[in-house]
């Protein structure tokens, strides 16, 4: 009887040549220092989304002009969504993680909307792409939460009975 052959690592065809040389690299250190920085790689890998969210929130806000065609979080938006959909051709998400992220951004946009229709706070830029007063990059920042809880509980490898 053949044993079937290991599962593909969940890193991606693009990714497997870097995560091989991550692990042949921590093969030289000792083994409880190794564990703890593959431990803070994979954390940090499983916030990929929200640290490329923070740095677009952050350079946008250093380098955008008021007079600038789109605005700020439209922008913010497009962007976003062209993040996730790269994510997902670069296989660096399953379309299963991408419909956690989706519920997350639907619970956080209605969220949004509720407390901004309770006066709790108001988006100060303008924007097209919105409901209400709220823009719906805004949404993507829950998102940035479920993408993290995605992709942690795939990175390591957690099964829940």
């Amino acid at each position: 009887m053949t044993q079937a052959p290991p599962p593909a690592h969940e890193t991606g065809p693009y990714l497997e040549p870097l995560r091989q040389a991550i692990r042949a690299g921590l093969a030289r250190l000792p083994a409880p220092l190794a564990e703890f920085v593959l431990f803070g790689l994979k954390q940090a890998w499983a916030c990929l989304f929200g640290a490329i969210m923070l740095a677009m929130l952050l350079i946008t806000k250093a380098v955008w002009q008021p007079d600038w065609v789109v605005h700020r979080y439209d922008a913010l938006f497009v962007m976003a969504l062209a993040i996730q959909g790269l994510f997902l051709v670069y296989k660096l998400e399953s379309l299963e993680e991408a419909k956690v992220i989706f519920v997350y951004h639907l619970v956080g946009t209605a969220m949004e909307v509720f407390k901004t229709a309770m006066g709790s706070w108001v988006y100060p830029e303008e924007a097209l792409i919105r409901i209400g007063g709220v823009p719906l990059f805004s949404g993507f920042m829950y998102a940035c939460v479920g993408s993290y809880m995605a992709r942690a509980i795939r990175i390591f490898d957690m099964r829940f009975t």
